[in-house]
């Protein structure tokens, strides 16, 4: 629901169920980076969205789509948005998803003959959320399987919410059926904040990072920036960056923090060590031996993958690659990385892998 209504920016007080953190598990170890959603003229949108008489009649609107930038929070609102509906309705139960998820899912239900069990979560629920859609460009079955599943909903009028990180009918890949479902109801592009929104955002987050920062110096700096959009990510470490430069008597070199938050943001190169250290968490491998001369078939994989990553995202030449994936040669590096890269063409699950290896680091080097 919307609070504090009488101010400039209105606030959506954020859900976060323990339902959904098998799915999203970011969300389990860290919550939203603040426990409301800032609502400002960027968004307005969301003011009708949220409001009670709309959310009632919910199903009205489905299939609801979220879509925009990384960070501008449409999973929270996602999330949000259902379980309010379900407490205002009461209805349940919810299913949530991703899209990875879902043409994951479908497919080894296919394998083993039990499509049943499957739909039972995505089309007996009462209301269904898919979080990040994108990635079901890739998998045509799970499409085909979706939009049997919207069809179906809908004739329940059982709302559906999706989110993705574009417009459905501008995702390569995607069927023109699935394509015209998703658009046939109400999609919303979120916008990252602007003007009083930012400001709000980063007093907030001052208050809960350090409460003895000048709210003065927080506003200058919030006007220093203000002709770079900026996500709330980008805000708190605007605003942990005050906190850890400020001088002994309190005060604020807004310049200074100006400038190191500049390279913060604009140094999103990923380092070698920062790759292999996500690659290896990813596919639960130790470091070392990703480094070393196993011959292991997942350390292998894992190993040509990091060194592909390595390539395409560093300036590295194949030699400092090779140096630090053990000393090999430039000829194993580019073996390696080229293996991975015919590998991609025909396996939609490494792709997939691959894409989330790199929000990984996005979010590392945010």
């Amino acid at each position: 629901m919307i609070v504090d209504q009488t101010s400039r920016v209105t606030k959506i007080s954020l859900e976060r169920p323990a339902s959904v953190r098998k799915f999203l598990p970011s969300l389990a170890q860290n919550g939203w980076l603040l426990p409301e959603y800032h609502v400002g003229s960027e968004n307005e949108g969301l003011r009708y969205l949220f409001s009670e008489p709309v959310i009632e009649n919910l199903a009205a609107l489905s299939p609801i789509v979220l879509y925009g930038d990384r960070f501008v929070g449409k999973t929270a609102l996602a999330i949000t948005l259902a379980v309010t509906w379900s407490r205002i309705c009461a209805r349940r139960p919810l299913s949530f998803t991703t899209g990875r998820s879902f043409s994951q899912d479908f497919t080894a239900a296919l394998e083993i003959s039990d499509t049943d069990s499957f739909r039972t979560r995505t089309r007996d629920c009462q209301l269904l959320v898919i979080d990040d859609l994108d990635p079901i460009a890739t998998a045509p079955a799970a499409q085909e399987e979706l939009v049997h599943t919207l069809d179906q909903l809908a004739l329940a009028e059982r709302p559906v919410i999706l989110s993705s990180q574009r417009l459905p009918s501008t995702i390569p890949q995607l069927s023109s059926t699935l394509s015209s479902r998703l658009t046939g109801g109400f999609s919303l592009q979120l916008q990252r904040p602007t003007g009083a929104t930012v400001s709000d955002i980063a007093l907030q987050l001052a208050r809960t990072i350090d409460p003895k920062l000048d709210e003065q110096d927080i506003l200058r700096l919030c006007n220093l920036f203000d002709s770079r959009p900026l996500t709330t990510l980008d805000l708190r470490n605007i605003v942990l960056l005050a906190h850890q430069t400020k001088s002994a008597s309190g005060s604020v070199n807004c310049s200074a923090v100006k400038q190191l938050a500049l390279q913060h943001m604009e140094s999103d190169t990923p380092t070698l060590p920062s790759i292999a250290k996500v690659v290896a968490r990813r596919l639960r491998v130790r470091l070392t031996e990703m480094r070393g001369a196993t011959r292991d078939a997942n350390i292998v994989r894992a190993r040509g993958l990091a060194i592909h990553l390595a390539r395409k995202l560093t300036p590295a030449s194949l030699q400092q690659i090779g140096q630090f994936f053990g000393g090999r040669d430039h000829s194993t590096v580019l073996h390696a990385s080229r293996k991975v890269e015919n590998l991609i063409e025909s396996d939609p699950e490494l792709a997939n892998l691959i894409r989330d290896i790199q929000a990984d680091l996005e979010m590392a080097t945010a």
